[in-house]
């Protein structure tokens, strides 16, 4: 328990250095002004036929290919500077030891996918102030747009998916959306600490670039098998509807996906402070790995 006070309190010493940071609080600028150039259309949409709009805007915006490869760009530059040991480092660890150190990371990555989600969610509603309608349906901006193609006589730059509005109601679509983005962020978070932490170089951040770049790419006609293993699709509700499920991928494989996946890197994290015992575990893996292959083979 005292670990976790002093966990907490080492989370907490890292919030306060990244708030000086003009880096990351140029990359919120940047998102909050993406999503609010996203946005104009669908309130020009809005204002034009005298119809409010309803705060839904969340779950379409992360589906979508492009959103989501800027969205998960901002995560990667936000904890590109992993493992985030900077000149407190060398008097906090003395005191705190590894563990508490590396569950105050782990805690930091946490917090700040949290707060990085809540601001990606306010963003996607500020631009409807003064002609919002909280209603609990998805009203018909929401389903005009879903249906027919008038969002290309406005210039919307993201498409608003029938299968959500079809398949979810709002506030299902809107809180499904929510846990998979910040499962999604948590699990790039984790993995460029993890890589590097490792390997003392950006290693990690380089892996968390791939990972981003990889829903791009398969969007553009790469093997639909990669989908299987790229946390930017996993975290797309449409991702369930399309070619994916020949490869077995539903729903409830993301979920698995996300869950064993931040428990994992959870877990290597961790032992990342003791590299020896780090590499050992990964070699445990490896060869588990290697005898379920051969198992396979032999039937």
């Amino acid at each position: 328990m005292e670990q976790l006070f002093k966990a907490n309190r080492i989370s907490k010493y890292q919030i306060r250095v990244i708030t000086e940071n003009t880096r990351i609080l140029a990359i919120l600028l940047i998102e909050f002004l993406f999503i609010m150039q996203n946005l104009s259309s669908v309130l020009r949409f809005s204002k034009s036929v005298n119809i409010p709009v309803t705060p839904y805007a969340f779950p379409f915006l992360v589906n979508d290919s492009i959103c989501q490869f800027i969205i998960t760009a901002g995560v990667v530059v936000i904890f590109s500077n992993a493992p985030f040991e900077n000149e407190g480092y060398y008097y906090i660890l003395p005191r705190a030891g590894r563990m508490s150190w590396a569950l105050g990371q782990v805690l930091y990555i946490f917090k700040i996918s949290l707060f990085y989600l809540v601001f990606l969610m306010l963003a996607t509603i500020i631009p409807f102030i003064g002609h919002l309608n909280f209603d609990t349906e998805w009203g018909k901006i929401w389903g005009t747009l879903a249906k027919t193609d008038i969002g290309t006589q406005f210039g919307l730059n993201f498409v608003v998916s029938d299968f959500i509005i079809d398949r979810y109601t709002p506030l299902d679509a809107l809180l499904l959306s929510l846990f998979l983005e910040w499962a999604c962020i948590i699990w790039i978070g984790l993995l460029i600490y993890f890589g590097n932490k490792m390997t003392n170089k950006s290693l990690g951040t380089i892996a968390g670039v791939f990972f981003t770049l990889l829903d791009v790419c398969i969007a553009n006609d790469w093997t639909d098998q990669a989908y299987r293993i790229s946390p930017t699709s996993l975290a797309q509700m449409k991702t369930y509807s399309g070619y994916a499920l020949k490869y077995d991928v539903d729903l409830i494989y993301g979920v698995k996906f996300f869950v064993f996946g931040i428990i994992m890197l959870l877990f290597l994290c961790l032992c990342a402070n003791d590299k020896n015992k780090t590499t050992k575990y990964i070699d445990q893996i490896r060869k588990m790995i290697g005898r379920q292959k051969w198992k396979r083979k032999q039937r």
